[in-house]
């Protein structure tokens, strides 16, 4: 069975969350004496990490549960604000980047590129991180850490440090090196999952070629990023004939391809944040969990996706999407304002 977004998601947040999800609103208890307390130990983990001008490591993790059991190898670089994760397993590769234009994914089957700076991207890649900064584990803001032991399991001198959930959901045990600060090895438990990473070669503050966070030019092919500030502006730019909305406006961006544009128009309306996108791509949204509904006299559909709703319809052979952040009733309406 190939896996889902969710579950390959989960194989790349635990490789470089765990450090900064320790460090975050935990209530330390201390070791013996002569130890050091799990505060200070994690404290210059999360630092090592946080400081590092740029991090490539690789971890082995494995993901299982009473039905299942996923194994993956994740290779990780960052560099300032870009970033790129590569995840191998049996079913296939999945990338995933940012650099400083553009956000991308490419797996198997599938591939998008979007303008990172926009509020809204492809409708099956929501779950996809595009940068270091994105990475969590949803309730992991209160916890407990013990200093457990020394340990050098693999040759390595460690500390192991115990955290806890306080709702008791959960468990992380870290195993950090003495020399250097840097993770070796984590299990986790959340009540139905049990995640081990084993952490490979871990360098910090090492050159990585931009290029490195570009997607694979034979998968994507992105030609430009171009952000305007007026409606004017973008439309002098673009040959798509675009709509308008009767809101403030805050900025626009054209991603050009070299089969597709996609013009995502960002505006501001009844303290609601709007995006209009007009598209020539071939993709389709997702339909799943779609409605029908009229707009305009273009058949339609709308959606939730997280916290926003998407309306959209194809006309002519461009696609019109309306995001908002809020319910789906309120993206129709603001839909049906759109100026075409």
């Amino acid at each position: 069975m190939q896996p889902t977004f969710g579950d390959w998601r989960r194989l790349v947040l635990v490789v470089v969350a765990v450090s900064l999800v320790v460090g975050a609103g935990a209530a330390i208890t201390g070791g013996q004496s002569g130890q050091p307390s799990g505060d200070a130990v994690l404290n210059d983990t999360r630092d090592r990490y946080a400081d590092a001008e740029s991090l490539v490591t690789t971890a082995e993790v494995t993901v299982s549960n009473d039905t299942a059991n996923r194994t993956a190898t994740v290779d990780v670089a960052a560099a300032g604000n870009q970033s790129r994760t590569v995840v191998t397993t049996d079913n296939g590769t999945y990338r995933t980047g940012v650099n400083e234009s553009i956000a991308w994914y490419v797996g198997p089957n599938r591939t998008a590129a979007w303008d990172r700076n926009a509020s809204v991207r492809p409708t099956d890649t929501a779950s996809v991180p595009t940068n270091l900064t994105d990475h969590s584990l949803d309730g992991w803001e209160n916890v407990t850490a013990e200093y457990l032991r020394s340990d050098s399991d693999d040759g390595t001198d460690a500390h192991v440090v115990e955290v806890r959930h306080d709702d008791g959901e959960g468990t992380a045990t870290l195993w950090i090196a003495q020399s250097d600060s840097r993770l070796l090895r984590a299990k986790l438990t959340d009540g139905r999952n049990r995640t081990t990473v084993d952490y490979g070669d871990t360098q910090f503050n090492v050159s990585v070629h931009d290029s490195t966070f570009d997607p694979p030019a034979d998968r994507i092919a992105v030609t430009s990023v171009e952000r305007y500030d007026s409606f004017a502006a973008v439309q002098a730019n673009t040959t798509l004939d675009l709509p308008t909305l009767d809101a403030t406006f805050r900025e626009a961006s054209v991603l050009t391809r070299s089969s597709s544009t996609t013009v995502a128009q960002e505006y501001r309306d009844g303290g609601d944040n709007v995006t209009v996108i007009s598209t020539t791509s071939d993709r389709e949204f997702d339909r799943e969990n779609a409605t029908a509904v009229t707009v305009n006299g273009h058949d339609a559909n709308v959606t939730a996706v997280r916290d926003r709703a998407v309306v959209y319809w194809t006309d002519g052979g461009v696609t019109t999407a309306v995001v908002v952040d809020a319910g789906e009733d309120r993206a129709v309406e603001v839909a049906r304002r759109l100026d075409e």
